[in-house]
């Protein structure tokens, strides 16, 4: 059976209608909001984001090197250069230099395209300038809050093998046996335990082109389903090489350009896993970065 970027038949408007930029965020409403809420019980917060450093781990040939440079240093406020003040201040500042795909980083439905047509079948040509997209950038999306759930696939191994795909059935099975369902309106993430590499750039950087992650099968799976975001804790969140030989990240393309949903690549989920957490208060706000394609965001779970 061909797929839908190989069949012909038209995969826009989607069902949200034709002017819509939103995608599956249109889930996220204030009865969802008020239900995962409830949800918090501990009042403990686990960050979800991994830090940023001086050769952190990347795609450096595709998204370019961090760079971070203290540019201005508390002692630098004094004589000749500033004049003196009788409360002896003193401030730092630091500029840094990224691609906003690098570390944990939420995708914007201006990243991925089909024939050159972006989500709801908008014209990238038309759409994409130098200075940023006039549509579906970062800053179009909404703050999410929602509910979290957390598929451990790692089934009781260390990690995950490289190249192995996360299939519909071990996440159903996985669902089942903590009594849990996926529904519309979550954030849906995927646990390899490719995260606890994070510290070793060397090491985690081998995952760029080899790694498991959400398979093609199961990105269908969660487009039935209208979650409002999905991710994993490795390099493109999904499995790498992509299984059908000839195509670029078409889990990426099947769930950002036909079905609008968000991806967060990168998540670390190491701590969530250890501890079982299973079901939080997920949240998450990208920085508003006008035409961007995506977003650093340091995404919360609230327990």
């Amino acid at each position: 059976m061909a797929e839908w970027y190989e069949s012909g038949v038209p995969w826009f408007p989607t069902k949200w209608g034709a002017g819509d930029t939103l995608g599956t965020a249109r889930t996220l409403t204030p009865e969802k909001l008020l239900a995962a809420v409830r949800l918090v019980r501990t009042g403990r917060v686990l960050p979800l984001g991994h830090p940023i450093f001086l050769g952190m781990p990347g795609r450096v040939a595709t998204h370019g090197p961090f760079h971070y440079l203290t540019s201005q240093r508390v002692y630098d406020h004094r004589p000749p250069i500033r004049s003196a003040t009788s409360n002896k201040f003193g401030a730092a500042l630091c500029r840094l230099e990224m691609s906003d795909h690098l570390g944990t980083h939420l995708d914007a439905l201006n990243h991925i395209a089909f024939d050159n047509k972006l989500y709801n079948g908008i014209d990238a040509f038309e759409n994409t300038f130098p200075t940023g997209s006039q549509k579906l950038g970062v800053e179009s999306g909404p703050p999410i809050v929602t509910r979290g759930v957390l598929i451990d696939a790692t089934e009781g191994s260390e990690r995950m093998a490289p190249g192995v795909p996360i299939t519909v059935a071990t996440t159903e099975r996985f669902l089942a046996e903590h009594h849990l369902s996926v529904g519309p309106g979550d954030a849906v993430l995927f646990h390899t335990g490719v995260s606890q590499l994070w510290s070793q750039p060397d090491r985690y950087n081998e995952y760029y082109e080899r790694s498991p992650g959400i398979g093609y099968g199961l990105a269908q799976w969660l487009g039935e389903r209208d979650v409002a975001l999905t991710g994993a804790d490795a390099p493109s969140s999904e499995v790498s090489p992509p299984e059908r030989d000839g195509t670029r990240l078409p889990v990426h393309q099947y769930l950002i350009t036909k079905c609008g949903i968000r991806l967060i690549d990168n998540l670390k989920t190491d701590e969530l896993a250890a501890q079982g957490v299973y079901e939080f208060l997920f949240v998450c706000a990208p920085l508003r970065i006008q035409g961007g394609t995506a977003s650093p965001v340091t995404p919360l779970a609230v327990l």
